[in-house]
């Protein structure tokens, strides 16, 4: 379905008419000028020129002929737009057999169309020899990967139409064995023969080749069906292969219509231009479109103006040299919106401070699962997160382990690991999006209960023992999360004299009474130490701790604040009775 969708809005994708038949937008480096017999004019650049010069910018992008195989050990000439080896044969000890092919596919290219510009970059290729030491000679520093293509007295040759039927033609020829019987098109329908190769590799997939890599793809007999060879076995036609095809790789291309998550790649698309920032909301979210985005969805009222707009998604990823489509989704911007609404609320969390937090990206919240996610992250973690934004599906329950394993291993919660346990035991437990996001004083769960009173604990050792290093919790989170009975009750009986050395202190005066009786608080709440707790349990843990660490935070601040305030308030009080008595 989805690559029917694609197909279908392939026009409105690529911004207009679709490219002639096996052309595509390319970004072309290099322009060598000829007059109408041949002769060199010139190497134009069209970095710097046409694009502005940035340092990566790979050229100008025009419409050239593309190729319906990927070059592996095969030489493969590209017509009037390739890259060195094939343009000029060069490095030459490497590139001889590829200039020779090219130079044949321009000559058959000027035969067969008759073509004076063909003609003229064929005579131009004739005379010019490897001897002649460009494109050193002519000032141009040309990379091994760059296009070129030619311009004659003015005209771009790739741009005539009888060259594009000339292409078509050939590639039909040369991929004449790939073409099998007619068979229905599973995309649109139609009889029509089905290559044994997609024509257009999708490119710009995460840990996929730069060249492309095909959405179908057979290579061995254990994976054919009914005896149908490679790419047969999918049943797509060439012409709606090369517009889905198209059609993704735009979409990966544009800054505002994919989204990148470690190996996981997402594309959206409406049929309409809709106005809707849905990659802002998912990769760096303001507070403020947030903030609209529940309140609307609080409210019951529409968030855009395009709300029954059809809206479509699609993961891929790259696995074994192919595009694999992970998730797709088909729904309105309203749909979207409400699901995103839900989303938000569902990752709401108080801050390390106790303050409202800001909303997290998808990638912040997927990382906090690992040590290292540019290195560790699998596909299956951003998929899990995007397809609940999206969709609305509860988050799946192997994501809590993750994180509970994660702050055991670095005996720490932080606030996007924060946000995302508590939005996995929301979506899972049928308990409101709100609960959870910040310190709840009435809940006796064991799990959270002993999570709040290592928090108090480690509270009470920092202020007895300013400026340590490694605190209790440092040496006992794991424990404390995953069996409290064997180690709280010597962590209580070490904090008496913590609590003694406060109480001595003539600088925290009433610290040791406040402390103690959160200590006492927090105990009321539990009938006994648990043995062991399960993995909703040490989620729990970690959330308690979270939280309560979190409060005792905002709480010291708040007195540093009003103290503050109340020593300002007695200066001026004082000043003003000094001056009273003058």
């Amino acid at each position: 379905m989805i690559l029917q969708q694609l197909a279908r809005d392939a026009e409105r994708i690529v911004g207009g008419e679709m490219p002639p038949p096996m052309y595509d937008l390319k970004p072309v480096k290099w322009i060598i000028d000829l007059d109408r017999s041949g002769a060199f004019l010139g190497c134009i650049p069209t970095v710097g020129r046409e694009t502005g010069g940035k340092r990566r910018d790979k050229g100008k992008e025009r419409l050239v002929p593309i190729l319906s195989r990927k070059r592996t050990v095969a030489v493969v000439p590209q017509l009037l737009a390739d890259k060195l080896s094939y343009t000029l044969g060069l490095p030459a000890d490497d590139a001889r057999e590829q200039h020779a092919a090219y130079r044949a596919l321009i000559e058959s290219c000027a035969t067969r169309t008759g073509n004076p510009h063909v003609q003229a970059v064929a005579a131009f290729l004739k005379r010019w020899t490897l001897d002649d030491g460009a494109p050193a000679r002519w000032g141009a520093e040309i990379e091994s990967n760059d296009l070129i293509t030619f311009r004659v007295d003015g005209r771009f040759p790739v741009d005539d139409a009888d060259v594009r039927e000339f292409w078509v033609g050939y590639l039909a020829n040369t991929d004449e064995d790939d073409a099998g019987d007619a068979s229905q098109c599973l995309v649109c329908g139609a009889r029509k023969p089905i290559p044994e190769r997609l024509p257009v590799p999708i490119q710009g997939i995460p840990g996929g080749q730069t060249s492309g890599i095909p959405l179908v793809g057979v290579n061995a007999e254990a994976f054919e069906s009914f005896d149908l060879p490679k790419a047969r076995t999918a049943g797509v036609c060439s012409d709606c292969a090369e517009r889905f095809g198209k059609a993704l790789n735009r979409l990966l291309a544009a800054e505002d219509s994919h989204l990148r998550v470690g190996p996981l790649v997402y594309v959206f698309w409406t049929r309409e231009g809709a106005g809707f920032p849905l990659l802002e909301f998912l990769n760096h979210p303001d507070p403020d479109a947030v903030k609209r985005l529940l309140t609307a969805y609080r409210s019951g009222m529409p968030f855009t103006a395009v709300d029954e707009m059809a809206f479509y998604a699609t993961a891929l990823t790259a696995s074994g040299g192919r595009a694999v489509i992970r998730d797709w989704l088909h729904t309105t911007i309203g749909g979207a919106a409400r699901n995103l609404a839900r989303w938000f609320e569902l990752v709401r969390q108080v801050d390390a401070y106790g303050e409202p937090g800001s909303p997290v990206g998808v990638f912040r919240l997927a990382a906090s699962l690992y040590r290292d996610a540019n290195k560790e992250l699998v596909a299956q973690v951003p998929r899990a997160l995007i397809s609940t934004a999206l969709h609305g599906d509860p988050l799946p329950g192997w994501l809590l382990p993750q994180a509970v394993n994660r702050c055991r291993a670095e005996q720490d919660v932080t606030y996007p690991r924060a946000a995302l346990i508590k939005a996995v035991l929301c979506s899972n437990s049928g308990e409101k999006e709100d609960k959870m996001t910040g310190l709840n004083l009435e809940e006796r769960r064991p799990g959270y209960v002993c999570g709040r009173l290592l928090a108090v604990l480690e509270s009470i050792q920092r202020q007895a023992v300013p400026g340590i290093n490694a605190t209790l919790v440092d040496r006992f989170y794991g424990s404390a999360s995953t069996a409290p009975a064997s180690v709280f009750g010597t962590l209580i009986s070490h904090a008496q004299p913590h609590l003694a050395k406060i109480r001595k202190d003539p600088t925290k005066k009433g610290h040791s009474e406040a402390l103690k009786g959160r200590l006492e608080e927090v105990l009321l709440l539990l009938e006994s130490f648990p043995k062991t707790l399960a993995i909703q349990d040490q989620a729990l843990f970690a959330l308690g701790y979270y939280h309560q660490r979190a409060a005792s935070r905002d709480a010291a601040i708040r007195a540093i604040s009003d103290r503050k305030a109340k020593h300002d308030a007695q200066d001026t009080i004082t000043e003003e009775d000094t001056t009273d008595v003058q």
